[in-house]
């Protein structure tokens, strides 16, 4: 009899979750399980997201859709959708479960965890930084629940291993990858971006999480202007009640063009002349591969988790200096343009050079069959 195995990916909702998450089913849909009957139980966008790409779900046992949102899984009965199968593959974890009823492989992606004395956790007051830390402690007890992990860089295999509660537990390193989908320009979708005639266009894919560091966008733009002469449009892809959420200097300097799905993400690359990516604390993100993907410059933070995954191909900046960053970015649209593209070539010829989507899918695979053993 065939082991019985289920990919959860029901809490994942926004962000980079939802695209690994997509990408990982996409792939598998299409692939010879190797004597493993695989069943898929996914969240409402990532179900949006197989259906948007074509994605054939009848190659799994069963699929089915739920949503399940952090601690409240554990009265909502989410572990019910567990029995019967020999192993649970949460994608990014963890799963709030009630009982323990099979074994669990999870992703792990938390770097509050890892680095909890953190720049944005610095900045916040006293009361509020005890309730963090709280939170992220809890939170690590149920990533513990977990028999093995897996992660996407070496950093965070490092780190999960420092902590008491993750010592004994197997942690392997799967490398990210970029959705086919941009190798694949017919799948793009169309998106609609309001632009000017003679203005450099700035951009980022992400949601406004703290962390990301998103509130110094306005000061970029002012400083390119009034530092450089550089008229500017910087554009986000913030969900309505994000966007409402931010102050007003915000909202009339950046422009929003909402949440997108996968499909439009290459093409909201495309329509930009470079990326800005100032983010504060990441484990991984897919922002920097997707962008040198697409051919476009990235100005990302001079941070250990960016230089670990970009290396040489990367314009640096010090992520909460915003004349630094002015600086950086003019300085490299100062450059000739042959120049610029050598750059952008090499950055691209840098990420191909990663595993792709396919080779992904077979690794996690390949760790479904270990935590089985």
């Amino acid at each position: 009899m065939k082991p019985r195995i289920l990919i959860n990916c029901s809490n994942l909702h926004n962000g980079g979750g939802v695209a690994v998450a997509t990408s990982v089913i996409d792939c598998l849909s299409r692939m010879d399980h190797g004597g493993l009957a695989l069943s898929v139980l996914l969240s409402t966008p990532v179900e949006r997201n197989l259906r948007d790409l074509g994605t054939d779900l009848g190659a799994f046992e069963r699929s089915e859709t739920c949503d399940f949102r952090g601690i409240p899984a554990l009265w909502q009965g989410l572990d019910q959708h567990f029995e019967g199968f020999d192993l649970v593959f949460t994608v990014f974890g963890p799963a709030y479960f009630a009982r323990r009823n099979t074994r669990h492989l999870f992703g792990f992606a938390q770097p509050n965890i890892l680095y909890p004395d953190n720049p944005v956790a610095a900045a916040q007051p006293a009361l509020s930084r005890w309730r963090t830390l709280l939170k992220f402690e809890l939170q690590a007890w149920f990533f513990s629940r977990a028999d093995a992990f897996v992660v996407e860089l070496e950093h965070v295999k490092a780190g999960l291993m420092k902590r008491r509660l993750f010592q004994y537990k197997p942690v392997d390193v799967v490398y990210s990858s970029v959705h086919s989908v941009f190798s694949k320009p017919d799948k793009w979708a169309a998106l609609d971006i309001p632009a000017q005639p003679g203005r450099l266009k700035l951009g980022l894919i992400s949601r406004n999480y703290p962390h990301k560091n998103l509130a110094i966008l306005p000061e970029v733009k002012r400083l390119l202007k009034a530092t450089h002469g550089r008229d500017v449009d910087i554009y986000v892809t913030f969900p309505p009640e994000e966007w409402e959420a931010c102050d007003s200097r915000f909202r009339e300097n950046i422009v929003n063009v909402g949440a997108l799905s996968l499909s439009q993400c290459p093409t909201f690359y495309e329509a930009m002349d470079g990326v800005v990516f100032p983010s504060l604390l990441e484990c991984f993100s897919a922002v920097p591969i997707e962008t040198m993907m697409v051919g476009r410059p990235l100005f990302a933070s001079n941070l250990s988790f960016i230089r670990d995954v970009c290396g040489d191909d990367c314009q640096y900046v010090e992520p909460q200096d915003a004349a630094d960053i002015a600086r950086v970015i003019d300085t490299y649209f100062q450059r000739p343009a042959k120049e610029r593209q050598a750059l952008c070539d090499a950055a691209r010829a840098h990420v191909l050079r990663y595993p792709g989507p396919e080779e992904r899918a077979a690794s996690y695979l390949n760790l479904v069959r270990q935590a089985l053993a």
